[in-house]
């Protein structure tokens, strides 16, 4: 069977409101994991799976004053309603797709130097909801 590999180019990412992610995006990684509790007992060890959590690692060249800027969006929604959640949409070129519901983060301001001014959010999935579609 031949080998597929996808790289990170081979993802496409929307948010709510159509903001210009994959233009400025240099990682974007989702991570879902269980909260799984262990009990002692007189057999041995017992697991039982009590909740489900979700982040995501958007690491970004930041876009102040762009059209369309992923930034001021975030910080925007940051200010008007903390706790409203927003989509994003995660597609492999395979064809895999991930919907999950994020909660906003402020986004940081300012830079060093020559380097390009960069940020990076850890975004708490919403009840670690992920609705994934495999073709």
């Amino acid at each position: 069977m031949a080998t597929t590999v996808i790289t990170g180019r081979d993802i496409s990412l929307s948010f709510t409101g159509g903001t210009d992610i994959e233009a400025q995006a240099t990682n974007a990684v989702l991570t879902k994991t269980f909260v799984r509790e262990t009990y002692q007992t007189l057999d041995g060890e017992a697991y039982k799976v009590v909740n489900s959590e979700g982040t995501f690692q958007l690491d970004m060249l930041a876009d102040w004053g762009k059209t369309s800027s992923v930034c001021e969006a975030l910080w925007a929604a940051c200010d008007a309603s903390p706790n409203t959640e927003i989509t994003v949409t995660l597609t492999a070129a395979t064809g895999a797709q991930f919907v999950f519901p994020i909660l906003p983060e402020y986004p940081t301001a300012g830079g060093s130097g020559t380097a390009a001014q960069t940020v990076s959010y850890t975004f708490k999935v919403a009840r670690g909801e992920v609705t994934e579609t495999f073709s």
